[in-house]
């Protein structure tokens, strides 16, 4: 038990049973399955379900993190510096590493755990918090409550104890998230035997060659003429056969060599699982890929199917920060965009006086212009897009100040001219 959060006296007498099923699956993610030893590890080894889990988590963690305020006219205010627990949550993990990890969790093993190391001065939010692997912690239940062990130590859930949880997918009656590894074990592990199969197939899967005499030769006389023409091959030399044996070279589909049709298959049903688009992670058979029209589109469609993990991501987050401020993960900086396509929304938003020039500079990496105007929504008159030649000069700082300005330094006058 931490030393900032103090153990519940719990009855001496303990009568401990078994979970339910649907937790048990959930918590062991592990089976063996046509031989094959399924667990969160073992299943990453699955090229469909790396791409799926590294994609998904890819994108939400590289999504910004705001931190917004908003005051009681409506104005809205980024808060600067950020909660200690979303600009550095672990000192063994950078921010972006440490959601990224959060999401593998969440899609392999169905729930993130992790120990609150350090907290806020008055002990009610987190600032640190060092995730754990999902088989470093054990749930028991006993007397029909869940007791939690990290390591064989027992802990108590965050805000009552110092175990942070985050579950994924959740059933009704149950706070522990269900493992899409566990409940799909079987068609992971059909892909991983397909790849093994494929793999072994040319070295030690089937004969290249046939060797036909006209008789049966025996035992011997097959051991012989099979060792002369191995001898022969190895050497690259000239093979010489008996009349009577015929020799026919093996051609192998590779199709069928390889489970092609049964691999794309696989991958076409582990991208349902995690909720993809085949077409996405190699797979376009079946022609059930949607075709976009350009990459926006294709961007776009992507971050809506991640909707549920940005949402999810935001209210775990939001819940470690006090309640004046708002977390939201910054959908719209993640969208990849022509140049062409930027302009034309900037320009959309500058006609409907939604956004200010400066705005539009600033989302482009351009230093903002200095006059007032350009920091009111729309296209100021004036401006570059209605008349270049009506463009206010900037003052140029090498031209000397105008003498006639009272402020001004005198002139110095010329010693030799004197």
């Amino acid at each position: 038990m931490s030393i900032l959060f103090r153990a519940r006296q719990r009855p001496v007498v303990e009568q401990r049973a078994s979970l339910p099923d649907i937790i048990t699956a959930a918590l062991r993610s592990a089976d063996t399955t046509a031989g094959v030893y399924i667990d969160g590890d073992s299943a990453m080894r699955h090229d469909a379900v790396w791409s799926c889990v590294t994609k998904i988590a890819q994108d939400v963690s590289m999504m910004p993190v705001d931190v917004i305020s908003y005051g009681a006219n409506g104005s809205r205010r980024e808060v600067n510096p950020k909660p200690r627990v979303i600009a550095a949550p672990s000192v063994k993990a950078r921010p972006l590493d440490w959601r990224y990890q959060v999401m593998v969790s969440l899609l392999t093993a169905g729930n993130a755990w992790g120990l609150v190391t350090k907290t806020s001065p008055d002990m009610q939010f987190p600032e640190r918090i060092e995730l754990l692997n999902d088989n470093d912690v054990r749930v028991d239940m006993t007397n029909g409550e869940l007791r939690f062990h990290v390591k064989g130590q027992e802990r108590e859930l965050w805000p009552v104890g110092d175990l942070w949880h985050l579950p994924a997918y959740t059933m009704p009656g149950t706070v522990l998230g269900l493992s899409p590894i566990a409940y799909h074990r079987t068609k992971i592990a059909a892909g991983l035997n397909a790849e093994q199969f494929g793999s072994d197939f040319f070295p030690n899967g089937a004969p290249s060659a046939l060797l036909m005499p006209a008789t049966d030769p025996g035992p011997e006389g097959a051991a012989k003429l099979k060792q002369r023409f191995r001898e022969a091959q190895a050497g690259r030399d000239v093979v010489v056969l008996p009349q009577t044996v015929k020799y026919e070279r093996i051609q192998i589909n590779p199709s069928d060599s390889q489970f092609i049709e049964t691999q794309r298959y696989t991958v076409e049903q582990i991208c349902r699982v995690f909720g993809e688009d085949p077409a996405d992670h190699g797979s376009a058979a079946g022609g059930g890929s949607q075709t976009y029209a350009n990459r926006s589109d294709a961007d776009l469609a992507r971050y809506k199917r991640r909707q549920f993990w940005v949402t999810k991501m935001q209210d775990a987050l939001g819940e470690l920060v006090p309640e004046s401020v708002v977390v939201k993960l910054n959908t719209s900086a993640s969208l990849m965009m022509t140049a062409r396509e930027r302009h034309e929304i900037s320009k959309l938003r500058l006609d409907s006086k939604t956004i200010t020039v400066n705005e539009v500079r600033t989302i482009d990496d351009e230093a903002p212009f200095p006059w007032p105007e350009y920091d009111e929504p729309g296209i100021p008159s004036g401006s570059p897009d209605d008349s270049p030649d009506d463009m206010p000069e900037l003052p140029d700082p090498e031209q000397p100040d105008d003498p006639a300005d009272p402020a001004a330094d005198p002139p110095v006058e010329d010693e030799e001219t004197t």
